[in-house]
């Protein structure tokens, strides 16, 4: 019996955004899936692993700001930044993607309720806007090639 929801959500064209729930009916979390391929800006650097660890504590940080007390737990949600620091080179775009678990307080709508879909798009937007949109060492693409 399938009781999940997924949507694509119309964002802009260089991220591929996707938000859900496991369970449509009895919706107790929700998750925004950000992906994109990130081209490294700067020539030489050696050691991307703190970058990228940079980059998801720069995620955590902005989504608590952004984020709803009234409608979400903010110390509940979990960041998931997956992007391999090994495969990174200069001139070479990489697979990037990050996974927000979002943890709902009442009232439990639905994820394509007319009211969560705006609340969805605007917590993906304002991440993408505050994080990737102003990235000083990564450009990002919709696309690989």
């Amino acid at each position: 019996m399938k009781r999940g929801k997924e949507i694509k959500l119309n964002l802009p064209n260089q991220y591929n955004v996707i938000t859900g729930t496991v369970d449509n009916k009895n919706p107790k979390s929700l998750y925004i899936q950000i992906s994109a391929w990130g081209k490294p800006k700067k020539y030489g650097v050696e050691d991307y692993d703190s970058v990228i660890k940079s980059k998801s504590k720069t995620i955590k940080r902005n989504l608590y700001e952004i984020l709803d007390e009234n409608l979400f737990y903010k110390k509940n949600s979990i960041i998931d930044f997956n992007m391999a620091s090994s495969g990174v080179s200069y001139g070479k775009k990489s697979y990037m993607c990050v996974e927000l678990t979002l943890f709902k307080k009442e009232p439990l709508l639905p994820i394509n309720s007319e009211e969560m879909i705006p609340i969805m798009e605007n917590i993906s937007e304002e991440l993408i806007k505050k994080v990737f949109e102003v990235d000083d060492d990564f450009e990002f693409y919709n696309k690989k090639s």
